[in-house]
């Protein structure tokens, strides 16, 4: 079978318009958290978000008729197409998988008065119009973890034979109706988020899109092109502990780690570093500490971008897998923002205050969910 390889990435989040900006805020801490001006935020008590801003500015201003997240989206699929170095309409069988938790929710405006064209399949609907796309389209909701999903079921797709080209993607915009909900499970922190800090408040919500390029080997030798990394395998499950909390006993996102080491022929050996979800909320980011530890020990090497870009729900995981081909093609791991005092029950290595030399061929990216989701997905160099 032929590997499944990453020829193209691209992000937008809320420290840049481009995966090179987003890049460089990391690595300096840039931290993206602000008050909210998508909405009014009178009625919360909690007001900051990390919002991508001046979208009208890098986006396509018929592109922004269709709505922010679709806006935000196709610009960023269009920049990882140009990373990859390929035109669609050139590529016989292109297929497209989206992640996302709230999907398209602006209304599109005519002559005619408002068009209420929203929800998560209206994304998967502008995608494969705009680009005329006729291979396999999934729109995946599986919350926070939608993205590992989206490139686990992209790279399937590949591997059936059913698309040469597959867009796996993520997205979510920010959404007074996420923002209320998270803010009345009192998720949310008053000011920044502090992922595996001692006195970490909460989550701060994000927006943002992510894109992968994934192709078979095979095709990418046939036009010429060039891989930047490869996708080696997944591993999921739902443990459905609770609605909203994760099982502080970590049962399930073990699993998960397990089965995508085994599902990647790989050993724990193999795995030098792991993307942490690291949300920065309190039971979260203790039982990511306790499954990391359980199952690598204590000198794994692990961090979160959250503490910059915040919570992009359904983009993050993808967004995060960006991140990852960057770190493999730099050699080099950007901290973990806003750490004032590491948490001491947190028993694996936290990187934090500046970037690290990462020289592994292997990355570990992980995701959960509400409802007891757990993902994670198997990330490599080449050669």
């Amino acid at each position: 079978m032929s590997p499944i390889v990453v020829s193209g990435i691209a992000v937008m989040t809320s420290i840049g318009a481009n995966i090179n900006d987003t890049w460089d805020g990391l690595l300096n801490q840039k931290n993206g958290a602000k008050p909210v001006s998508s909405f009014p935020i009178n009625e919360h008590k909690n007001r900051n978000a990390c919002e991508v801003t001046d979208i009208s500015l890098f986006c396509d201003r018929n592109v922004v008729k269709l709505g922010r997240a679709s806006s935000m989206l196709i610009t960023t699929i269009d920049d990882a197409l140009s990373d990859a170095k390929v035109e669609i309409n050139q590529i016989e069988k292109c297929g497209v998988c989206i992640g996302t938790t709230m999907g398209e929710l602006s209304g599109i405006t005519n002559n005619s008065g408002a068009i209420n064209k929203y929800g998560p399949h209206i994304l998967s609907e502008n995608i494969k119009k705009h680009y005329n796309i006729s291979g396999p389209s999934w729109t995946l909701t599986n919350a926070c973890a939608a993205g590992n999903f989206s490139i686990a079921r992209a790279v399937d797709e590949l591997e059936k034979g059913n698309a040469d080209v597959m867009i796996a993607a993520g997205v979510d915009a920010m959404s007074w109706v996420a923002f209320t909900g998270f803010s009345s499970l009192r998720a949310m922190s008053p000011d920044i988020c502090r992922p595996f800090d001692k006195n970490r408040k909460g989550l701060i919500l994000g927006e943002g899109a992510g894109v992968l390029i994934l192709e078979t080997l095979e095709h990418l030798l046939k036009r010429k092109g060039s891989a930047k990394g490869t996708i080696l395998g997944y591993g999921f499950n739902c443990d459905a502990h609770h609605i909203t909390q994760p099982d502080p006993n970590a049962i399930g996102a073990v699993l998960a780690m397990e089965s995508a080491l085994k599902n990647a022929n790989l050993t724990i050996s193999d795995i030098g570093y792991v993307n942490a979800h690291g949300t920065g909320t309190p039971a979260n980011d203790l039982m990511e500490g306790k499954a990391l530890y359980d199952f690598f020990g204590e000198y794994i090497k692990t961090s979160s971008i959250k503490g910059n870009i915040g919570h992009t729900l359904g983009a993050a995981s993808v967004i995060e897998a960006a991140i990852c081909i960057r770190v493999l093609e730099e050699k080099l791991v950007p901290p973990t923002a806003n750490i004032e005092n590491l948490d001491p029950n947190i028993k694996v290595e936290v990187i934090k205050d500046i970037p690290q030399h990462f020289d592994y061929k292997f990355i570990m990216s992980n995701a959960y969910a509400f409802g007891g989701i757990n993902s994670s997905i198997i990330i490599g160099r080449l050669n």
